[in-house]
């Protein structure tokens, strides 16, 4: 009886020490830098970004968190270094006391805070990933050398994020239209200056050069009904006139834009949505989820879909000022209707290329990449604007959806979403040739 109760205290005991035990293999998984990465999004929709700086406040972040990965997961991992423009030679951290997931993530949120305006939701980011570390019982010990790890990394990728002439380009010029029939102009409702004009400036992140892809040339500017020009703005004018609910609805999904204002009399209400990239980073996110993907391959779903986006919008905007494209609502109420106004709302900068189908398209190429040629997916980005989800059975036809839509809302030509559409798979070639073959 006595040997019987001294092997159930043993038992007892064993069984609250591993019970109070920390086990680094459940602290994190891939929910958490979903999580991450929904704080991400909807901070930089709360600052408003343009989808340009956008996609510069999502993709550093998420390659600070690979980059962190990578020296612990070496063998799963392709290193980053020699291959991203101007990044070499960082300083290996010591990682053998660190926890990689937490060391990654304490980069991220690091890094985050120097690319958004709202620093205190990425603040609170980083307190509930330490609360989860102290609750899984992590050792402070190594709570502070993932810190360390994360600190080291990110204190060099500062150097060489402050580098890409973000800076320099915030005090250029603004852009002034020519006020000549076939450039942009101003449009309505709010007639905003052209948006990032310089933003060809930025140092893309594999491209070798900027404006390596050459698009479809535009047919010469005319205002005869018989001339290649006005027809291709008549298709958006008949498009709009005749549009059905369906249409609307395929516009209204796509829309993505992160500072949509409707007015009414003197009042002046601002909408705000995820822009473009930011809503293929909430695919990534539902996908992610649907696959119950590896933490390793939602790091690489993240972090290669945000560098081929961030490229392909500096790639789309050399276009756009270099071609300085009229937009439909500028030629139609000049020159057909002037009554005439699209369903969407034409966004401040030029239209050739559309840089939301260079977006789409190139993050479509790498998650095909990544997840597969014919991928089944459910997008439920837009549920929180009214909006039902979308099936989709490829990222592919999620992307020629959104040619579709700009075209269906009045704010493209059906050539721009064309053409933009090839710059983006352009795009997305030269980053799976550098990072996955």
């Amino acid at each position: 009886m006595r040997q019987i109760v001294r092997l159930f205290l043993v038992c007892l005991v064993v069984f609250s020490c591993n019970k109070n035990q920390f086990n680094p293999e459940s602290a994190y998984d891939s929910s958490t830098l979903n999580h991450a990465n929904t704080v991400l999004l909807e901070t930089v929709m709360e600052d408003a970004l343009s989808p340009p700086v956008a996609s510069r406040a999502y993709v550093y972040p998420h390659i600070a968190h690979y980059i962190t990965l990578s020296y612990f997961y070496k063998d799963s991992l392709v290193d980053l270094t020699g291959k991203l423009n101007d990044l070499e030679n960082l300083d290996e951290p010591a990682t053998e006391d660190a926890h990689p997931e937490l060391s990654a993530l304490y980069a991220f949120t690091n890094v985050a805070q120097k690319v958004v305006f709202s620093e205190h939701y990425i603040e609170s980011l980083r307190d509930s990933l330490t609360k989860i570390a102290i609750n899984k019982k992590m050792p402070q010990e190594m709570i502070d050398a993932s810190k360390s790890v994360a600190k080291l990394i990110t204190d060099q990728l500062s150097k060489w994020i402050a580098s890409d002439n973000y800076i320099e380009t915030r005090t250029f010029d603004q852009w002034t239209s020519t006020k000549l029939p076939h450039n942009w102009r101003e449009t309505p409702p709010d007639y905003v200056s052209g948006l990032e004009p310089h933003w060809d400036k930025i140092r893309p992140l594999l491209l070798d050069t900027v404006g390596g892809f050459t698009p479809k040339p535009i047919p010469e500017y005319s205002t005869e009904p018989t001339s290649d020009f006005y027809k291709m703005v008549y298709e958006v004018y008949d498009q709009v006139n005749n549009s059905t609910q369906h249409y609307e609805d395929t516009a209204w999904f796509w829309d993505c834009n992160p500072i949509g204002t409707v007015h009414k009399g003197h009042m002046m209400m601002v909408i705000q949505k995820f822009t473009p990239p930011g809503h293929w980073l909430n695919i990534v996110n539902q996908v992610s989820k649907k696959e119950n993907a590896s933490y390793l391959k939602t790091t690489q779903a993240y972090t290669f879909t945000s560098i081929s986006m961030f490229d392909a919008l500096i790639d789309a905007w050399h276009l756009k000022y270099k071609l300085d494209l009229v937009r439909p609502v500028t030629f139609i109420q000049e020159n057909i209707d002037p009554e005439w106004v699209p369903i969407i709302q034409t966004p401040p900068f030029p239209e050739y290329t559309s840089g939301h189908s260079a977006t789409s398209a190139s993050a479509a190429g790498v998650l095909t990449a990544i997840f597969g040629e014919n991928y089944s997916f459910r997008d439920e980005t837009q549920l929180r604007y009214g909006l039902k989800s979308r099936t989709f059975n490829s990222f592919k036809e999620a992307a020629k959806q959104v040619d579709s839509s700009r075209f269906y809302g009045g704010i493209h030509y059906m050539q721009g979403v064309k053409e933009g559409s090839r710059q983006g798979y352009y795009v997305a070639e030269n980053v799976l040739k550098k990072l996955m073959n």
